[in-house]
C-alpha cells in the first residue's frame, strides 16, 4: 500500500492517541509529509550503504580510542563519504586538550607454573609496556589503604600482582531480553525523573572514592619503586569475556607512563589467586608493547551540513560517538550509531529534501572519557545553543529504534507521537516520558537544549557488547541499522520542517 493513501488514517489514530485537549491544536500543527517518508523508505531500504560501510569502518579502519591512530583513520574515511553524499562545511574541529593516545602494538603470554597454558588477556589502554619479554612471580596485594601496603615492601620486584579479590561465578539461569515486546512499549508508563540521592549518601560516597583514589595513587607509586612487572585485573564480564579498562594516568601527558596491566578473563583470573592464596608457585611470562601518542594533545570531532532554506541560522543536530575502546572493533559501541547518522544524511541527499532548518551531523570524541567532545563542542560554541532546534543521539548498540526517550519534557510527547507514527508497521510504537543517561544527549539537555536518546532494542548489548572484545562487526544486526537510518532520516526532517524550534523544558525553580 502506498503511504500517500494512508494520510487519513494517520491523522484518524494520531487523533484518537493524543489527549483530547492536544487533539485540535497539535495535528493540524504537524506536517507529516508521507511522500516524502515514502522516499526515505524506499531509498534507505532497497538501496542502503549500511553494510558495506560497516564492515569497513570494523574490518578495516578498526577500533578507534580516542586521539589513536584509528580515531585519525576513522575521520578522514568518513570526510570522505560525507564530501560524497554532498554534504556541505565538513569540519574536523578541536574542542580542546585531550591528552596523549595510545594503542596497542603487541601482547603474548603464559602461565608456566604449576603448569603451561596461554595466558587469556589483553592490555588495559593507556598503560606501559614491558622490556620485551619478562618473566615473574604472581603475588596477592590486599590493601585498603595505604598503609597497608608497607608489608609488601620488599617482596614485589618484577612480580605481577593481583590487585583485585576473586569473586563466585554463578550460572547464568535467566534469559535476557533481547528485543521489547510490542504490547510491552505501548503500555502506559510513569515519568522517570532521574533518581535523587539522600546528600549524606552522596557525601559517604565521595568519601569512600577519595580514600580509594589515594590508595590507588599510592599503590601506584609503591609499585614503580618496588620493580613490580605489572599489573593483573579481573575482567568484569564472565564465561572468558574480556571487557576493557584504562588508565587514567596514562592519558595525563605530564604524568608517567602507568606500569603495563592486563585484563585477565574472570575465570583464569580466579585460578591465579587461588593457586597464590594456597601457596603454589605461580609464574608469568609476558610481553607487553603498547604505543603512547603525544605529537598532537587535542580532542577531534567531525561536523558537516545539509543547509537549510529560509531558516538556516537553526539547527537540528543529529550524532553519535565515534571513539571506542579497543579489544574489539567499536562495532556496537558506536559505529553503529555513527553509521545510522551517516546513512540518514545520505537518504535525504539522495532523495533530494531542501529542509528549512541546517540538518547538522556531529560525531564525538573522548564520550567514553566523560562526554568530552559534546561538552567541548556546546563550551566552544555558547552562542548556538538558542538556535538548536533538537540534538538526536543512536548510542545504545545494534538494535533498531522502537520509539524515544523524552527527558522529562512532556511538550514534545504529542510532536514525537505524531513524527514516528507511519513506522509503527516498523515496530516504533512508543514515545516514553523518561530520562536516560549514559550519551552526548546529556550535555545538550544539561545544557537547556533538547536532547533525545532513541529507545532501541537491547539485544544483548549491556551483557555481552559494551566496551569488550566482541564488539565486532559479526554482532551487528544490519537490517536494524537500516530501519533506524530510516527513522532518524524521517525525524530529522520533518523537526527541520517544523514552523517553530522543539519546545524546552522548563527551568526548575531555584
Amino acid at each position: 500500500m502506498r503511504l500517500r493513501r494512508l494520510i487519513p488514517t494517520l491523522m484518524l489514530a494520531v487523533t484518537f492517541l493524543l489527549p483530547a485537549k492536544l487533539v485540535s491544536q497539535v495535528v493540524a500543527q504537524e506536517a507529516v509529509d508521507l511522500g516524502v517518508i515514502e522516499q526515505i523508505r524506499e531509498e534507505g531500504l532497497e538501496r542502503s550503504q549500511m553494510d558495506a560501510m560497516a564492515m569497513y569502518m570494523t574490518d578495516v579502519i578498526g577500533p578507534r580510542l580516542t586521539a589513536s591512530p584509528g580515531i585519525h583513520r576513522a575521520r578522514e574515511w568518513l570526510s570522505e563519504k560525507l564530501r560524497e553524499f554532498g554534504l556541505e562545511n565538513i569540519n574536523i574541529e578541536p574542542y580542546g586538550e585531550f591528552g596523549r593516545g595510545w594503542s596497542r602494538e603487541e601482547f603474548s603470554g603464559r602461565i608456566l607454573t604449576p603448569y603451561i597454558q596461554p595466558l587469556h588477556a589483553q592490555p588495559a589502554a593507556w598503560t606501559g609496556s614491558t622490556d620485551g619479554t619478562v618473566t615473574g612471580p604472581v603475588v596477592i596485594v590486599r590493601a585498603d589503604s595505604a598503609p597497608d601496603l608497607e608489608q609488601y615492601r620488599g617482596m614485589l620486584a618484577n612480580a605481577w600482582v593481583l590487585v583485585d579479590s576473586a569473586v563466585d561465578i554463578e550460572p547464568e539461569f535467566e534469559q535476557w531480553d533481547r528485543r521489547f515486546e510490542v504490547e510491552t512499549l505501548m503500555e502506559p508508563v510513569e515519568p522517570q525523573a532521574r533518581p535523587q540521592r539522600d546528600s549524606d549518601v552522596m557525601q559517604r560516597m565521595r568519601e569512600r572514592w577519595r580514600r580509594m583514589r589515594e590508595m590507588q595513587v599510592a599503590r601506584a607509586l609503591m609499585f614503580q619503586q618496588e620493580g613490580v612487572a605489572g599489573i593483573l585485573s579481573r575482567s568484569s564480564r564472565n564465561y572468558g569475556i574480556l571487557r576493557s579498562t584504562s588508565n587514567s594516568q596514562g592519558i595525563d601527558p605530564n604524568s608517567p607512563e602507568p606500569l603495563p596491566q592486563l585484563i585477565v578473563s574472570a575465570e583464569q583470573y580466579g585460578q591465579l589467586y587461588r593457586n597464590v592464596a594456597r601457596g603454589e608457585n605461580v609464574t608469568l611470562e609476558v610481553n607487553v608493547q603498547n604505543q603512547f601518542h603525544s605529537d598532537d594533545l587535542n580532542g577531534y570531532n567531525l561536523l558537516a551540513d545539509i543547509p537549510g532554506t529560509d531558516l538556516s541560522d537553526e539547527y537540528v543536530m543529529i550524532g553519535g560517538h565515534l571513539d571506542s575502546w579497543y579489544m574489539g572493533t567499536g562495532a556496537v559501541d558506536n559505529a553503529a550509531g555513527c553509521l545510522v547518522m551517516l546513512e540518514a544524511l545520505r537518504i535525504l541527499k539522495e532523495v533530494g529534501v531542501e529542509p528549512r532548518r541546517t540538518i547538522r551531523i556531529a560525531l564525538w570524541t573522548g564520550e567514553e572519557q566523560g562526554f568530552l567532545g559534546s561538552r567541548g563542542w556546546l563550551n566552544k560554541h555558547e552562542d548556538l545553543h538558542d538556535d538548536i532546534s533538537a540534538y538526536l543521539n543512536f548510542d545504545n548498540g545494534t538494535g533498531k529504534i522502537r520509539g524515544i526517550y523524552t527527558q522529562m519534557n512532556e511538550q514534545v510527547i504529542p510532536i514525537f507521537e505524531q513524527i514516528l507514527w507511519p513506522f509503527r508497521d516498523l515496530d516504533v510504537v512508543s514515545v516514553w516520558n523518561r530520562n536516560t543517561g549514559g550519551t552526548d544527549h546529556i550535555p545538550f539537555d544539561a545544557a537547556g537544549i533538547p536532547g533525545f536518546q532513541f529507545i532501541q532494542d537491547p539485544i544483548e548489548y549491556s551483557q555481552r557488547h559494551h566496551h569488550t572484545y566482541l564488539d565486532t562487526y559479526d554482532h551487528m544486526l544490519i537490517e536494524d541499522l537500516m530501519h533506524s537510518a530510516v527513522v532518524v532520516a524521517s525525524t530529522a526532517y520533518h523537526l527541520a520542517m517544523r514552523d517553530e524550534m522543539l519546545p524546552r523544558k522548563e527551568a526548575p525553580i531555584p
